[in-house]
């Protein structure tokens, strides 16, 4: 059985060009009902639930968006985007952190303990490295605690990326101005 993913991710594949994808995500935002805000670059943005709905556990969803090398049967591109849902930044600096330190205080630990041994001491050290994959436990823990309360965001932000990128394949499968033919002017 697979463990939970602290970060889960998805891809989307849509028949439409990059600008096109990027142009109504990025005009989205401005005027969406949906209640989703963000920022983009040139192919990588970040959606946020706003600050009036914002939670300790709102995630933010990472987007990149690419031009694969596979086209339809007609030649129309298709864009792959990548999702990644991950706690605000600084929730996932500080999760990052101490797990990092939790891994640094159980290796002294270790190290410490294998020195009272050979000076003759009993090794009470070794209790911090039998603790740190327990407090490491109940971080992730944690963690999976506040997937679970984030779900309706995450369905949420998902939603509003798979309507953008549907009205992007719907504009990308509208005849363009250029294959109508023209009439000749008098």
């Amino acid at each position: 059985m697979a463990l939970p993913r602290m970060r889960p991710s998805f891809t989307l594949e849509v028949a439409c060009r990059v600008e096109d994808a990027m142009e109504i995500l990025g005009t989205r935002l401005g005027a969406n009902a949906h209640g989703v805000e963000g920022s983009f670059s040139r192919r990588h943005g970040v959606r946020c639930m706003p600050e009036a709905n914002r939670r300790f556990w709102s995630p933010c969803l990472d987007l990149t968006i690419e031009e694969i090398a596979e086209r339809l049967q007609d030649g129309s591109p298709v864009v792959r985007v990548w999702g990644t849902f991950s706690p605000r930044a600084e929730i996932w600096t500080g999760f990052v952190f101490a797990i990092g330190i939790l891994a640094i205080v159980a290796f002294a630990s270790l190290f410490f303990g294998i020195a009272q041994i050979l000076s003759g001491h009993p090794p009470w050290a070794w209790v911090v490295p039998v603790l740190a994959p327990v407090l490491a436990t109940g971080i992730y823990v944690s963690a999976l605690v506040g997937q679970g309360l984030a779900a309706a965001d995450m369905h949420h932000m998902r939603a509003y990326v798979e309507a953008c990128l549907g009205e992007a394949g719907e504009l990308a499968r509208r005849p363009s101005a250029e294959s109508f033919p023209t009439r000749p002017s008098p």
